[in-house]
């Protein structure tokens, strides 16, 4: 059982975060660093997954008998190794065979660590005392860095620098699961409502997130729209994008509308000050639809249509489909709202083994060809300025033969 936990506080100007102990008594070093990020304006779920990440590793060293202000790189290495095969927790459990948990989500665990603990040095070596005062991150292996702020104001993770050891996981590079034309349309077709199947259409067609309408967290994504963010007169949309809460404008195909609007006609009931355009057809009912509500029904419909499903794979599949069709990562870039065409590259450009096994087979048919059709020069070749073939070299010599035994003795004397 963990000793520390996250307590939530929703205040007059947002949702705010502490790690407590049993008794709910704070931990005065992470709430300035959670307030810290809450002054960089890092979204709730950053706030939330950082909170979460603290109590847990303090939890981890309370249970080993580790001193909070005495951190080493051994600690942190060992609590990493534990993470790393420990089973996952929430609604979304490991079941039956363990399995270990993921590179990325190892390596936002350490991320936690080594933001946390240049939060503590920096604090430390300010005020000139400290148990952190000039202390080298015990969770990067790198000295204090000169400004500690993310690379972009909501981003997710900070800006890292290079590790000087192996605590970080390598990432496998392999190309994001997409779906077949014919999965989505059954998908679509195996929706038992117009709700359902006019976002099924949206996330297929628009490739935005599918986000959600939090009280807590705020709202944004496809679940995260008003009424006003769909423009039927020229075929728009409007979402909030995550993370840096920017507004992004995408138009919609004509398949989408009429959905739309029987959605509208006949299952759209809400109270007159709801402005949500996704209503909640059960518990909620009238109630802006929520994420957890939506991923319950889309996993009925997976199951009814035999197909494996998550939101994002929508996403994943129109990225990858304009690539495939155009070539203009700009277009992808544009089209998911990527601040960073890196993003966009580092998702979506990969070269799998297919097309480096058809690649050398057309190297290959291509070398044959050119070998065919074309007479090497040979070493003999050499002597001459330019790379005669044996057959041109011949009949030079021959002439150069012919031309030396008619000439006169003497020469031109």
């Amino acid at each position: 059982m963990s000793i520390y936990k996250v307590l939530r506080k929703t205040e007059r100007f947002g949702v705010s975060f502490r790690v407590c102990d049993s008794k709910d008594a704070g931990v005065g070093s992470c709430d300035q660093f959670l307030t810290e990020l809450s002054l960089r304006d890092c979204s709730v779920y950053t706030q939330r997954a950082y909170a979460i990440g603290l109590a847990h590793f303090l939890s981890w060293l309370r249970a080993s008998g580790g001193d909070p202000d005495r951190v080493t790189r051994q600690i942190v290495g060992s609590y990493i190794t534990e993470f790393a095969q420990s089973a996952k927790q929430g609604a979304v459990g490991a079941r039956g065979t363990q399995k270990p948990r993921q590179p990325r989500t190892i390596n936002h665990r350490l991320s936690v660590l080594a933001s946390y603990f240049e939060h503590c040095i920096r604090r430390d070596t300010e005020d000139g005392h400290g148990p952190w005062k000039g202390r080298i991150n015990p969770a990067s292996g790198n000295p204090l860095t000169e400004e500690p702020r993310h690379g972009m104001i909501g981003r997710d993770l900070p800006a890292r620098q290079r590790q000087r050891d192996g605590f970080r996981r390598r990432i496998p590079r392999t190309l994001p699961k997409i779906l077949e034309p014919a999965a989505i349309q059954k998908l679509i077709d195996s929706a038992g409502s117009y709700r359902d199947k006019a976002i099924l259409t949206l996330l297929s067609r628009a490739g935005q997130r599918i986000g959600d309408w939090s009280p807590v967290a705020g709202r944004h994504g496809i679940l995260g729209m008003e009424l006003e963010d769909v423009d039927r007169k020229r075929r728009f949309i409007t979402v909030r994008l995550k993370g840096a809460r920017d507004q992004h404008r995408v138009p919609v195909t004509d398949d989408f509308w009429p959905i739309y609007e029987k959605y509208l006609r006949t299952e759209r009931r809400a109270a007159p000050e709801v402005h949500a355009v996704w209503i909640a057809s059960r518990k909620g009912q009238g109630k802006p639809l929520r994420y957890a509500s939506f991923e319950s029904a889309l996993r009925y419909i997976g199951r009814k249509a035999g197909i494996s499903v998550h939101p994002h794979l929508f996403r994943h599949t129109l990225a990858q489909g304009v690539l495939d069709t155009t070539g203009n990562i700009k277009v992808a870039q544009e089209i998911l709202g990527h601040s960073h065409l890196s993003t966009t590259a580092d998702l979506y450009l990969r070269v799998d083994q297919q097309a480096v096994v058809t690649a050398l087979e057309r190297a290959k048919a291509e070398t044959g060809r050119a070998k065919k059709h074309h007479s090497w020069p040979s070493a003999k070749a050499a002597q001459y300025v330019f790379d005669y073939d044996d057959k041109t070299i011949s009949e030079l010599e021959r002439t150069i033969a012919q031309a030396s035994a008619i000439e006169p003795p003497g020469g031109d004397s």
